[in-house]
């Protein structure tokens, strides 16, 4: 307690060394603090069932499609279910949207068909009622539904007495009979509510091989190990193979972890800025050093006169170290309200799957690593000062000039201030890298016109839309009264707007190419459009003509094609006029124009796309854009309101611009420029303030030899040459180590960068640049300070 006394009384005796120290503490603590949160909750916190740890996900594994956690058709399901001897329970759950109206405006919600055992196998039951029972997986069974809280609190305003009530989803009525707990989303943030197999499934389905639409969830049985289960299910899929080779010849299948299915995209990322963070402790480290180690040096004389009047090594060492930890642990007060403000934030890298099982939280861990990490900024600020403590000569430092004439640490002060530097330029490559990465893809060619668009989704069902008669008035309706308003140039349907929507795929016949052989997949991605759709986006027709108001649901079929899938299929020959069939008894459709090649993503090349005009497809194309003269935006509420005349029980599920629609495409590159910019500009200003705090030590224990060297004729110049030459040599030494460090670490970032190599010339070249035009600022203000000194001033200092 004396020892803290006495430091906390040195602290406020030096306000702005404290204020300072406090303050860089409180970043790196406060960044590695709001990291490790997010770190915790996606990857450490376990989900909230009882023992989650044998809670696994099996997934089929379809190298036909070259997909890997694929889902499961409902038939192998059952197999597995009944054969297997490692699960302790088996359950299934198909994702379904639900239009649900009766409840005021129409709304589009997602939901589940599920096994009456999936919320056995979780270990939840609902809040409120009761769970699903067995006899309701059967086909036929009444229409029952449980709801999610968020959403029975938005439907239903919290009534308690909600059970037994009913709810209208795509038309049919359903009884409520459970509430789920909050926060409770499985399998994924959006689901709202869940339905058993039975108000879906047919009995046929229940055997299909062929429709592969089913999550599989299981618990391990006690005492059987994931490698165990691996080798069984894999048995059973390659018994499967022998008895259905016309389904399940290609079908593989395997067993993993649940939380390894929600994470895995985003474990490499999260650890990366786990690493990135940790470089800004360090430097904040390095800096703190710096200053105690500067401080130090000015107490020199003080640390003699202790240790000539009684006070032992140990005791110094003691206290010293409290003064670093006391500093660390103020800083941790600082920086600990940083990092609650910044997880706002951090919360959009929470991947949506598990979102509704975890969240950003302080619990005991994160406030255990916190104290950790305070902790070991404090003895490792410490050590320093505490090693040059240790070799204070008593009987030097007592003479007259003793103290400055003392080495003082320089050597370890300017390793420090290059470790700084060198840790600055890996963080601001890696930011480099990620800010061109975000330029580069917001830049990207999508080929078609992405201004002055206005996307709106909704979410139309029923049995009216069934026919072509139906949907051919709701497109008629919706686009007579949209084109009338004032504003729009143009307006038109598709079942997805691309960069949103990124496409579906169909495989396909070609007419006279039954088989291309090799390596050659015949199938694209197809989208359904009205004759509007693609002149509102600004695709540009290359051969034959446009779909129009002629290709009705009686006229032969039609399609028109991008020039991607004309340089697959037909790359020395016009398609215009060449035929292809979805199955051997669907019609053969004739190609009859070639148009630009959209990307379905940004950082996707364009893919083989096909488009079938609206009035001949089966299903609605829900998803209008329209094109206008003005803002975008302003026209929302025409268009809803026309939306709404034509059909009011049609849920708008989404109105967003075009432009709205990029910046989400590249909102994880976002959050992953801005994270890594503010951690580079951190470390940018720690090494300059490191830069300036050691050339300003070395100037002040220089003072005596300056005069001198001024007083026998060295110019002001000279002066400031030779302490700036100080401070480029630490900054090149830095840079240069910190390049070849870089050159190893940016590799890392491989996986999240687009359009640019991890060793980009230019981006390392422009950085190192920057890095030494701040050593430069940093070095310029000791030795401005140096050349402008008074000879006979300097000559006073003892």
């Amino acid at each position: 307690m004396r020892n803290i006394r006495y430091a906390a009384r040195i602290l406020l005796k030096n306000p702005l060394f404290a204020t300072v120290s406090i303050l860089t503490i409180a970043l790196g603590v406060g960044a590695n603090t709001a990291i490790f949160s997010l770190v915790n909750a996606v990857l450490l916190r376990p989900f909230p069932f009882p023992e989650p740890e044998r809670l696994v996900f099996v997934w089929e594994e379809t190298s036909m499609f070259g997909l890997k956690d694929s889902v499961v058709a409902m038939g192998n399901y059952m197999d597995w279910r009944e054969r297997n001897h490692v699960f302790q329970q088996m359950g299934a759950l198909e994702q379904k949207r639900y239009v649900v109206t009766g409840t005021g405006e129409a709304l589009r919600v997602e939901g589940s068909v599920v096994t009456a055992s999936l919320f056995h196998i979780l270990g939840v039951q609902p809040s409120i009622g009761r769970p699903f029972r067995d006899e309701e997986d059967q086909p036929g069974t009444a229409k029952v539904v449980i709801l999610s809280d968020g959403f029975w609190r938005r439907a239903f305003g919290g009534d308690e007495n909600v059970v037994g009530r009913s709810l209208v989803l795509n038309e049919e009525r359903y009884e409520i009979v459970g509430v789920m707990p909050p926060r409770f989303r499985f399998p994924d943030n959006g689901n709202e509510l869940w339905a058993p197999v039975g108000t879906a499934y047919r009995p046929r389905d229940f055997t299909d091989r062929g429709k592969h639409n089913s999550i599989v969830v299981a618990r391990l049985a006690p005492g059987v190990s994931l490698e165990r289960a691996n080798e069984e299910i894999h048995t059973i899929a390659l018994r499967q193979q022998q008895e259905y080779p016309a389904t399940n010849r290609t079908v593989a299948a395997f067993v993993a972890p649940m939380r390894d299915h929600f994470v895995r995209e985003t474990r490499s990322m999260l650890l990366i800025l786990l690493a990135a963070v940790g470089f800004v402790l360090l430097i904040a480290c390095a800096n703190i050093a710096n200053l105690l180690l500067a401080r130090a040096a000015g107490r020199r004389r003080e640390i003699g006169i202790r240790l000539a009047v009684g006070s032992n090594r140990l005791q110094l060492m003691r206290q010293l170290l409290t003064e670093s930890v006391l500093l660390a642990l103020c800083g941790c007060m600082v920086g600990f309200p940083i990092a609650l403000w910044s997880l706002g934030f951090l919360d959009k890298l929470v991947p949506d799957g598990i979102a509704g099982l975890t969240s950003i939280s302080v619990d005991l861990r994160v406030l255990g690593f916190t104290l950790a990490v305070s902790l070991f900024t404090g003895v490792v600020c410490g050590l320093a000062p505490i090693l040059q403590a240790l070799e204070v000569d008593i009987h030097q430092v007592l003479k007259p000039g003793g103290a400055r004439e003392a080495p003082g640490g320089r050597g370890l002060q300017r390793t420090l201030v290059i470790t700084e530097v060198a840790l600055a330029f890996v963080l601001t490559i890696s930011a480099g890298l990620m800010i061109q990465t975000l330029a580069r893809m917001r830049a990207v060619d999508t080929g078609f016109r992405t201004d002055h668009i206005l996307s709106v989704r909704t979410a139309s069902a029923g049995r009216k839309y069934r026919e072509a008669s139906g949907r051919a008035a709701f497109y008629d309706g919706i686009l007579q009264r949209v084109t009338a308003l004032p504003g729009v140039v143009s307006a038109g349907f598709s079942n997805g707007v691309p960069i949103a929507f990124k496409g579906w795929v169909n495989g396909f016949t070609i007419e006279g190419q039954p088989d291309l052989g090799g390596d050659t997949v015949t199938n694209a991605n197809y989208r359904i459009v009205t004759p509007g759709f693609l002149n509102t986006l600004g695709v540009p027709l290359r051969d034959g003509r446009a779909i129009d108001l002629h290709d009705s649901a009686d006229a032969p079929p039609v399609a028109l094609i991008n020039e991607a899938m004309r340089r697959k299929f037909w790359p020395n020959e016009s398609p215009i006029g060449k035929r292809f069939r979805f199955g051997s008894d669907e019609p053969w459709i004739a190609v009859v124009g070639v148009v630009g090649s959209m990307r379905a993503g940004l950082d996707m090349d364009p893919k083989a796309e096909l488009y079938l005009p609206a009035a001949q497809a089966p299903q609605l194309a829900a998803w209008l854009v329209v094109r206008t003269s003005g803002d975008p935006s302003r026209l929302a509420a025409g268009v809803r309101q026309a939306i709404r005349e034509v059909d009011p029980d049609s849920p708008i599920v989404d109105v967003s611009t075009m432009e709205e629609i990029l910046d989400r495409e590249v909102s994880s590159q976002r959050v992953n420029a801005i994270l890594f910019g503010v951690f580079a500009a951190v470390a940018l200003v720690l090494a300059c303030v490191g830069i300036y705090g050691v050339l300003g030590y070395v100037v002040s224990r220089r003072t005596h030899e300056i005069g001198i060297r001024m007083a026998l004729g060295a110019r002001p110049f000279e002066v400031l040459r030779n302490v700036l030459g100080q401070g480029i040599a630490l900054g090149v030494a830095g840079v240069s180590i910190g390049m070849a460090a870089a050159f190893g670490a940016t590799h890392a970032l491989s996986s999240l960068l687009f359009g640019i190599t991890p060793t980009d010339p230019a981006t390392f070249a422009s950085v190192a640049s920057l890095l030494l035009a701040i050593v430069v600022a940093g070095s310029y203000l000791p030795a401005r300070k140096a050349m402008r000194m008074d000879p006979i001033q300097a000559l006073r200092e003892e």
